[in-house]
């Protein structure tokens, strides 16, 4: 019976903590393809470009590497210090959940304060990835209002955009 317990915990482990490396990575790729906004809104835009010509530009800058858009954000000297060491530091934790959290906590499923130490770092992972998502957002909306965008028109373009995208999925 004792056995069969301890199957049961190593298995209910092993869901949770599948469970939070999936929302980590659901909110690490979220916050890679803002990245790759935010850096084609401040290091490449051009005002009057166009929309085809923004959307090229960011098909290619989300085509690149979380790394490299962070290098690039860094190369073009328009991020405060305080911003590119949370892009670094974040790098640096996205790099090791997908590289080698696995290997380094293999012993969580196993023993319950390993488990713990993974759990609180899964969350702590998921909560600044949210508050730095958020905190990119505010600096864009700042960026295109300092650079007279109208957020009213692009609230206005983007639930049009929405509900088309809607309408031809429903198709």
């Amino acid at each position: 019976m004792r056995a069969l317990e301890e199957q049961i915990t190593k298995a209910n482990r092993l869901q949770s903590i599948t469970q939070k490396v999936g929302f980590a990575l659901w909110q690490l790729q979220e916050l890679e393809g803002v990245a790759a906004q935010y850096f084609v809104l401040i290091a490449q835009a051009k005002q009057g470009m166009g929309i085809e010509a923004g959307l090229e530009l960011t098909g290619k800058a989300l085509g690149k590497t979380f790394g490299l858009t962070i290098t690039n954000l860094a190369k073009s000297n328009l991020l405060s210090n305080e911003i590119e060491s949370k892009f670094q530091a974040i790098l640096t934790e996205r790099n090791w959940l997908v590289h080698n959290s696995r290997a380094s906590s293999r012993n969580s499923i196993h023993d319950e304060v390993a488990y713990q130490k993974l759990m609180s770092k899964l969350d702590t992972l998921k909560e600044q990835t949210l508050l730095f998502l958020k905190e990119i957002e505010g600096h864009m909306q700042q960026y295109v209002e300092k650079h007279g965008v109208n957020l009213t028109q692009i609230d206005e373009i983007a639930a049009r955009t929405i509900q088309e995208w809607h309408n031809n999925v429903a198709l």
